[in-house]
């Protein structure tokens, strides 16, 4: 008799305490959003108490519009995991790791021994699983990455960041190292299955190659990519050439709302669109973008005591499986 298991909406990229700052900052690209208005309000505003309070709001929100699981990246990230086992939440969290001082951390070492801790405090957790997070290849220096891959290697941890997002990267990218943002990356090691790249955007045939080869997750967070104009990343090449691809809302301050389901809609319209074909990303795709692929970016095989995966983490074929929206 087959079994028969209901999986979860994951939100497989967000920065939930940024609810906070929806609205804030309009009609403008990522840098000039990130260094004219959220890298100041975050200097001013953001501590553990603002973490904790602002989370459970966003998380209140994923709720209601259905998302069981959610992969964070921000600050003071033992407040996400508090606010996220309270309220009952499936969370992965990633303390950010960037070369300047967060509100969390004077510098880079201070924000790798913070990931360390959270992963031996959380590792029996029901519902918390930590991340490594260095924020981008233009935050963080390559010493930093290295760190940061080393210790996500040491714990067998998911490696948790942002990648190719802008045409400013990739070009900064390709003057200073000569590589692609994606061809660097794989340089220095950070490519393996444990990878989660967020955006991908920018990105060539060559870099799609290298991303199948490694076996990387991608997170396609196409209402945040719209928003901030950074472009629209070839997800239909990736998906051709094998690539696990999951949906992220990012935060609701470059994407004003935490709702997976208006992500995946939207993300499988415009790949319809700028490909001039309707049958790519059909319906069971992007439930599937929603669902089970989240699940497996994020390495989660347990969902409320139900194993998802078999032992090649692949779903078993003699299961049953129904994705959960109540």
């Amino acid at each position: 008799m087959k079994k028969t298991f209901n999986l979860p909406l994951v939100n497989a990229h967000t920065h939930a305490a940024m609810i906070a700052f929806r609205g804030m900052a309009e009609d403008m690209p990522l840098n000039k959003w990130l260094s004219d208005y959220i890298w100041p309000m975050e200097k001013e505003k953001i501590n553990p108490e603002f973490i904790h309070a602002e989370t459970k709001k966003a998380i209140i929100e994923m709720k209601k519009n259905g998302i069981r699981v959610f992969n964070d990246m921000y600050f003071f990230e033992e407040e996400v995991a508090k606010a996220a086992e309270e309220l009952e939440m499936h969370a992965v969290i990633g303390e950010g790791i960037l070369d300047f001082p967060t509100p969390s951390a004077k510098n880079p070492n201070e924000a790798l021994e913070i990931t360390e801790k959270l992963i031996n405090e959380y590792k029996s957790s029901k519902f918390i699983k930590v991340a490594v997070a260095p924020h981008s290849i233009y935050a963080l220096s390559q010493e930093y990455l290295i760190k940061a891959k080393d210790l996500a290697k040491k714990y067998d941890a998911i490696l948790h960041i942002h990648a190719a997002e802008t045409k400013k990267e990739f070009d900064e990218c390709m003057k200073k190292t000569n590589l692609t943002p994606i061809a660097y990356m794989d340089k220095i090691g950070l490519l393996s299955e444990k990878s989660v790249l967020v955006h991908c955007v920018w990105i060539t045939d060559r870099d799609i190659e290298i991303m199948s080869k490694r076996k990387v997750s991608v997170v396609y967070c196409p209402l945040s990519n719209l928003k901030l104009g950074s472009g629209i990343a070839p997800i239909v090449k990736l998906l051709n050439r094998g690539v696990n691809v999951c949906l992220g809302t990012d935060g609701a301050a470059s994407s004003n709302r935490l709702d997976i389901w208006e992500a995946g809609k939207m993300g499988a319209l415009i790949q319809k669109g700028i490909s001039n074909d309707p049958t790519v990303i059909n319906s069971k795709e992007a439930v599937q973008m929603m669902t089970i692929k989240g699940l497996q970016a994020l390495g989660i095989n347990e969902i409320d005591g139900q194993k998802i995966f078999d032992m090649k983490n692949t779903i078993s074929k003699k299961d049953n499986y129904n994705f959960l929206y109540n």
